[in-house]
């Protein structure tokens, strides 16, 4: 046999054993449904401390630290709104999940853009919410664990933007016509979570005073 004959032998060889490792879709699926859990998990933890510290400062309030005399706090609608907005999104990519279950292309595509348009609302007015707010970080504890957290939302909703557009674009593409939606369901996790730290938060202005 010749070197070259030799060689494609072995590329073939090489070529089925490449495709004797290929992982099941079923437990594809798995390993990132379980990965996005993990990232959960851990940004929960993450959220979790400075839900702490919010509550840690309020109760410690040192010297009336919390919100000094003539001090400010951030009007409480707004970020009830902005939780609105997130569940109303969140809701959105949930109808265009389910339009990809029933092989309903025109629902994915409403859905998914309705979700994509609402993100960028959210967006904007998280901006205006920073704009307008009279308060700034040197201003008592209550001012710095706020705009901590606005931060740590802004940063969330800019990374489910990215997701999102990603689903919509992939879902035009026609990359989800064979019926798995494992992308859009993984996505979806992530959706819910981070409007369930928008509630969380809107649900702290109850406690500010």
């Amino acid at each position: 046999m010749s070197t070259i004959e030799h060689e494609a032998d072995h590329g073939h060889d090489h070529g089925h054993e490449g495709e004797s490792h290929a992982l099941p879709p079923a437990l594809v699926a798995h390993q990132q449904r379980r990965a996005i859990m993990f990232f959960i998990l851990a940004d929960a933890i993450f959220f979790a401390c400075m839900l702490f510290s919010f509550f840690y400062l309020r109760a410690l309030d040192v010297q009336g630290g919390w919100i000094p005399d003539n001090g400010s706090v951030v009007p409480a609608w707004l970020s009830w709104l902005l939780a609105g907005v997130m569940v109303l999104g969140a809701l959105a990519h949930r109808s265009a999940e389910a339009g990809l279950s029933a092989g309903v292309k025109s629902r994915f595509q409403t859905g998914a853009l309705a979700a994509l348009v609402l993100l960028v609302v959210n967006i904007g007015l998280m901006f205006y919410q920073a704009h307008t707010w009279p308060i700034m970080m040197s201003e008592g504890s209550y001012a710095s664990v706020f705009i901590l957290m606005w931060g740590t939302q802004l940063v969330h909703v800019f990374m489910l933007l990215f997701v999102a557009l990603g689903i919509w674009v992939r879902g035009n593409q026609g990359k989800f016509d064979n019926g798995n939606v494992v992308h859009a369901t993984v996505a979806g996790y992530f959706w819910y979570w981070v409007t369930a730290t928008a509630i969380i938060s809107a649900l702290t202005t109850f406690f500010v005073p």
